[in-house]
């Protein structure tokens, strides 16, 4: 009779991560502990008004039940399937595995039965009901979801909007969005300044590099030119110009260049050393749109006609201001006054000039923004915006913990059933080489063991 040995295989590990299948649910419990705490913290350093005490408890008992029910469902089955596991391959008795509600953990120990040719019987079953590993990740992930979404919700939506608060920071917003639209154009046409008059002593520059000079350093000019007094172009950097050019007057300014086209042309020019030519800029209207976009905002900038010449939320350029409300804002604010109202109640608007009047960047265009009052007064209360983001974090990571679980778990345990009724099967399977360090290790070792045991040759492969 030919002796055939069974393949050489790596000491018995036992499990060297102090965490084992439980790091997973440990992290999730401590991204939902640590978001519970972060609430009662937000609670005690804003103005107490949210997040309310309960929100925090009701998390707290959120992190419990859903540790308990990872606890239950996956991690206890699974650490005393791989103890058991262990007891098998010391003791060479496939009984010492016991029969588990976990259906995977189920078929495994079934398997090891008839490859032992043992009754299966009902040893260690209590209850006729198997429940598959992924049941509990599940039902943990349902649980924080339970909680996130309503809590979120009760956070953006159980704001009490304060009429005369809100009004008052729309405006200040609004104020705020128009100075920097008015400074861009003071800068950019600053920066024209320089380069069209260099300092006493200075190198002067030929046309085609004082042009190129000034758009490199201006983000928001996508051409700049040099003209001469017959409005034709010496030089050009960038883009070609959108327009014809117009040499322009003698003193530094910014214009709107057109009433009408698929964009607005804005154009900066001021005379150059030379007395004879002008340096030309146009500013980029993407760039512009840039400079007034705030989140949860709608802003438009109109012109005297009160036609849209920029708009965040996407826009035809030159289409009329058709919001009544919105027209008597931009009306009051191009007077020089800033303008606040709150149309029907369910929005905040407020209207502010850009520029001075009478200043070289003052083209006459007045800022006006929209926007829901419950949104507005959301953007200004610091005590929900941070319980949104501890919300928001602490579940994620909790769901992260739970889904790697479930990844790292479930997903092996049902490979390593396939691999055990394989053997139970008689087919020539090779062994699977364990390389985890937690429970589902030892029990791939333990199996791998347990069939050399019985002089079942293979090749060892990589799971």
């Amino acid at each position: 009779m030919r002796r055939t040995t069974a393949p050489q295989l790596p000491p018995f590990p036992q499990p060297r991560f102090a965490g084992g299948v439980h790091s997973g649910p440990l992290a999730a419990l401590a991204a939902l502990l640590a978001g519970a705490v972060a609430l009662l913290a937000v609670a005690l350093v804003g103005d107490g008004s949210w997040p309310d005490w309960r929100l925090a408890t009701v998390l707290a008992v959120v992190a419990v039940l859903g540790h308990a029910l990872l606890w239950v469902g996956l991690v206890g089955p699974v650490r005393r399937f791989g103890d058991a596991m262990a007891r098998m391959v010391t003791e060479d008795r496939a009984d010492r595995v016991p029969r588990s509600r976990a259906t995977e953990l189920d078929r495994i120990a079934i398997a090891l039965y008839r490859f032992h040719r043992i009754r299966p019987g009902r040893r260690g079953l209590r209850s006729r009901r198997h429940v598959p590993l992924a049941v509990a990740p599940c039902l943990a992930a349902v649980v924080v979801l339970c909680w996130a979404i309503p809590a979120a919700a009760a956070t953006v939506g159980g704001v009490a909007p304060q009429a005369d608060v809100v009004a008052r920071e729309a405006g200040a917003g609004a104020g705020a969005r128009a100075q920097e639209l008015g400074a861009a154009l003071r800068d950019g046409l600053s920066v024209l300044e320089r380069a069209a008059d260099p300092p006493t002593g200075a190198a002067v520059a030929d046309p085609a590099t004082t042009a190129a000079q000034a758009l490199e350093a201006e983000r928001l000019f996508r051409s700049v030119s040099v003209v001469d007094a017959a409005g034709r172009a010496v030089a050009t950097a960038g883009r070609p110009p959108a327009a014809p050019l117009d040499a322009g007057g003698r003193e530094p300014r910014v214009v709107q260049a057109n009433t009408s086209g698929a964009e607005p042309l804005v154009v900066a020019s001021t005379p150059m050393w030379d007395g004879a030519s002008t340096l030309v800029a146009e500013f980029d209207p993407r760039g512009l749109n840039d400079v007034i976009r705030a989140d949860g905002v709608h802003t438009r900038v109109v012109d005297a006609r009160q036609a849209t010449v920029l708009d965040t939320s996407g826009y035809t350029a030159f289409a009329p201001l058709r919001d009544p409300a919105l027209g008597t804002l931009a009306a009051t604010a191009s007077t020089g006054a800033p303008a606040v109202a709150t149309p029907g109640g369910e929005r905040v608007a407020a209207a502010a000039r850009v520029g001075a009047p009478g200043s070289a960047t003052d083209v006459g265009w007045v800022l006006v923004e929209d926007q829901d009052v419950t949104a507005a007064a959301f953007a200004g209360d610091g005590s929900r915006r941070a319980a949104l983001v501890v919300i928001a974090v602490s579940a994620s990571l909790a769901l992260a913990a739970i889904a790697w679980t479930a990844v790292t778990v479930v997903a092996p345990a049902r490979r390593l059933v396939r691999h055990v009724e394989a053997l139970a099967a008689g087919q020539p399977v090779p062994p699977l080489a364990a390389q985890r360090l937690d429970e589902i290790g030892t029990a791939v070792a333990a199996t791998n063991r347990f069939a050399a045991a019985r002089a079942r040759p293979g090749a060892v492969a990589r799971a």
